[in-house]
């Protein structure tokens, strides 16, 4: 995103649709306006300005993708009453996101929250018809892929179980690790 919300933060998912809405917008509107100002010039549609502007529809395609995957990945935005259950705990001894929405081949992972600390990485499942063993091998599959050692996978169904062994984390005193930085980027460059 150039600008507007980043990855991992609340509410991500919520502005996310209108800002890449807009970029889209504007995406389709040059290639639209280059047309016609070609055709307004030779009265003709075989001219140089036509070509520019099929070659700049592209990006304005690529946009209209991500326009879509963003619209289809906005119900799982952290609501704001689990943000208010998990702000007492930002900035103590836990990495907290918000609005991940972790996508694959065959199926999307969405993470309304997510937390690292003690070589532990919990998340919320956003989608009760996954089971957290799939969210889990998903994470665990691009940590292995990305060098990440030592570094445990929950994710949880319930709300509560989630805030409980966020409390837990965010109690700590130990540093952030190499690796729990790591693991906790990665969950962002995985998102959209």
């Amino acid at each position: 995103m150039f600008f507007g919300k980043k990855k991992g933060t609340f509410p991500y998912l919520k502005k996310a649709p209108v800002i890449q809405g807009l970029m889209t917008l504007v995406l389709l509107l040059l290639p639209v306006g280059l047309f016609f100002i070609g055709y307004s010039i030779t009265k003709d549609v075989k001219n140089l300005f036509t070509v520019v502007a099929v070659v700049g529809m592209l990006p304005a395609a690529k946009s209209i993708v991500s326009f879509i995957v963003f619209l289809r990945a906005e119900k799982y935005s952290c609501k704001p009453e689990l943000h208010d259950k998990i702000q007492p705990f930002e900035g103590k001894g836990a990495l907290i996101g918000y609005d991940y929405y972790l996508t694959s081949y065959s199926v999307n992972y969405p993470l309304p929250a997510a937390a690292v600390a003690r070589k532990c990485l919990i998340a919320l499942s956003g989608n009760t018809a996954l089971k957290s063993v799939d969210y889990e091998d998903h994470i665990k599959e691009y940590m292995k892929k990305n060098e990440i050692k030592d570094i445990t996978v929950k994710v949880f169904d319930k709300e509560e179980r989630f805030l409980e062994r966020l409390a837990e984390l965010a109690a700590s005193e130990d540093e952030i690790t190499e690796d729990e930085a790591k693991s906790f980027a990665l969950l962002a460059s995985l998102s959209i």
